[in-house]
């Protein structure tokens, strides 16, 4: 494996702080120096870097393209009643405004998805944005035909809401596929990359969405696109995804039409403590 971590030997003070935070256990003090010998098992996580007092550590990787920040101390940190109260406060949003959404917002959001963690820091997730008006549009009809002819052979309540969609959205404009979000947002991976690839996905969601909100953006997490994608390999070929791999989550993105002002009741709390 070709070495991804530098060591400036120079500027090392030996505090051994990056060999006890080692996960692989393959960095070792050399003359209270941190020396590196064998990179095989090495998952790239960078937090030998982080740990560094004295920032010792720098990387090599051409697949690499996130520059390290160093913040002042603390500033990063987030009260807990702040980030109590978002989340409570936070909503799948299905009303949205017709504005697009800037483009220094959408590379934000999405620089969370990629800074997101992963298992194993296999980083296996892809993205597609699809936020063109044309765009959106065909990519809506190509799947809400497609649910529609899912919905001929479907029985029960699904049935009857796939075969609804394209019925209501031509005759009232409801769209309950996208909600008429200006942008979504498409997360997929090679699932016989990684056996975490959907844990992944959903922790990525999950993040880009809260930083949405401090953007002032709404979001949702949307189900019937995946279950039109699984019925139609056009919709693959629509979104660029490789053969092979999986699309596993969808998010609408747009600013909401609609406030809240409370939370929201959840079912009794089932936890153990062991």
């Amino acid at each position: 494996m070709e070495e991804f971590v530098i060591v400036n030997r120079g500027t090392c003070i030996g505090c051994g702080d990056c060999v006890k935070d080692c996960i692989s256990k393959i960095i070792s003090l050399e003359e209270n120096v941190a020396v590196i010998k064998d990179f095989t098992n090495c998952i790239k996580c960078g937090h030998c870097g982080a740990v560094c007092p004295v920032n010792a550590i720098s990387y090599q990787h051409t697949g690499y393209d996130v520059e390290v920040e160093e913040l002042e101390k603390d500033i990063w940190k987030v009260g807990f009643n702040e980030l109590d109260a978002l989340v409570k406060m936070k909503r799948s949003c299905r009303q949205f405004k017709k504005k697009p959404i800037e483009k220094t917002k959408m590379d934000a959001i999405m620089r969370i998805g990629q800074m997101s963690p992963t298992g194993g820091n296999r980083q296996p997730l892809k993205f597609v944005v699809v936020d063109s008006p044309d765009k959106m549009e065909e990519l809506k009809i190509l799947a809400m035909n497609t649910l529609f002819s899912v919905g001929q052979k479907t029985e029960g309540r699904y049935g009857k809401v796939f075969r609804s969609i394209l019925n209501n959205y031509e005759s009232t404009g409801f769209d309950r596929l996208f909600y008429n979000a200006p942008c979504v947002i498409v997360i997929y991976g090679d699932p016989d990359s990684s056996h975490t690839t959907r844990v992944d996905a959903g922790i990525a969601g999950g993040q880009m969405t809260l930083i949405a909100e401090t953007l002032g953006l709404g979001s949702c997490f949307v189900g019937y696109l995946k279950t039109a994608a699984e019925n139609n390999d056009d919709i693959y070929r629509f979104l660029d995804i490789p053969k092979g791999y999986e699309m596993i989550a969808n998010i609408i993105l747009g600013y909401p039409d609609i406030r809240y002002f409370r939370s929201v009741p959840r079912q009794k709390l089932d936890i153990k403590f062991l």
